[in-house]
């Protein structure tokens, strides 16, 4: 694949930037967090984007939202976020995660580590690969299931009001600051296998990964071939990280298809493979690119503009809430049974 490629470039060049304002976010989180934990005053207002990190919150709240409860005030960012995930991967083939998923550029960089030190990454066997593909489908049929099938729309409700919501966003925090051996082990594990394997954590166990793709299996825009000028080089096969037999499809229709279009930048055919929509309308390389970070800019700029960004969970009320964090109350069990502490007047919500 040529890495100068422009389209090549624009989508790393996004990729890498989104991870690096996603580390910045995390860490101005970090110092907030911390500093309320320890009763202080933050040197920093909480940002928002943290809320992305919710998937099981913006699952409830999306259920809330399409059954007419409208945007739930707890963490409304998350749902933003996941509707912007949904979007642009539905727009252009599931391009959310190769285009902007903190944790999909991960997976990419310590697979080109794993070609640098060893000279190649390992593709496991297909008696292997084909039921290791199907857990993280597992895994997002089961996040499904609880948040919209097990659970009354009044028990959602109740959740998403619960304490534990209140401060999911810390809890989560503190899972990986505090972590345990079993967590450092399982983290360790799954980054020798991201070097040894490509895209281990995207291709076999991420749910959020599966629940973008069915929006990729129904795309606008996906990879199209054409057969009458294609040479069978397969070029664009070797380097699918899909590992999808490009050369023998005339539409990519697998959910598994992230729409990163490496396999377009391999191609040495100028035209035979491209990113076409309704009525074969095609795009440019980069043009696809813009479109799919377009779609997620315009849906979570909408919320912003609507005043469903920053949640409605007060500085005083974290302040209350943070120095127990610890406590049963920020328990699943005990954040749904818990009595409320007071929230103090909305007025006092940061302005920022």
């Amino acid at each position: 694949m040529a890495r100068g490629c422009p389209v090549v470039r624009l989508r790393r060049h996004i990729q890498a930037g989104f991870f690096f304002w996603t580390a910045f976010i995390g860490t101005l989180f970090a110092l907030w967090a911390f500093a309320h934990m320890r009763g202080k005053t933050p040197p920093v207002p909480r940002p928002a984007g943290v809320d992305g990190f919710l998937p099981i919150s913006a699952l409830m709240s999306l259920r809330l939202w399409l059954a007419g409860g409208g945007v739930h005030p707890v963490h409304p960012a998350a749902l933003a976020i996941l509707l912007g995930a949904m979007a642009m991967s539905w727009v252009v083939a599931r391009s959310f995660c190769s285009h902007l998923c903190p944790v999909g550029a991960v997976s990419e960089w310590l697979g080109r580590l794993g070609r640098k030190l060893l000279g190649k990454t390992w593709e496991l066997p297909r008696l292997l690969d084909v039921p290791l593909r199907g857990l993280k489908w597992l895994l997002s049929g089961f996040f499904v299931w609880a948040t919209w099938f097990s659970m009354s729309l009044a028990q959602v409700k109740a959740f998403l009001d619960s304490p534990y919501n209140r401060v999911a966003d810390v809890k989560l925090l503190l899972f990986f600051a505090e972590p345990s051996r079993i967590t450092v082990a399982v983290l360790g594990v799954l980054v020798v296998a991201s070097i040894l394997v490509r895209d281990f954590w995207c291709r076999y166990l991420c749910p959020y990964g599966a629940l973008v793709g069915v929006f990729g299996r129904f795309a606008l825009w996906r990879i199209r071939r054409d057969p009458a000028t294609c040479t069978d080089c397969r070029r664009c096969t070797k380097v699918c990280p899909a590992r999808l037999p490009v050369h023998a499809l005339e539409v990519v229709r697998s959910g598994e298809c992230t729409g990163c279009q490496d396999c377009v930048a391999a191609c040495p055919v100028n035209g035979c493979l491209r990113l076409a929509g309704p009525g074969k309308l095609a795009l440019r390389p980069a043009h696809g690119v813009l479109l799919a970070f377009g779609v997620y800019l315009a849906i979570t700029g909408a919320f912003r503009l609507a005043g469903h960004w920053r949640g409605a969970v007060t500085e005083v009320e974290y302040a209350r809430r943070l120095p127990e964090i610890h406590s049963p109350l920020y328990t699943h069990v005990g954040g749904m049974a818990g009595a409320e502490l007071p929230t103090g007047p909305p007025e006092l919500a940061p302005a920022h």
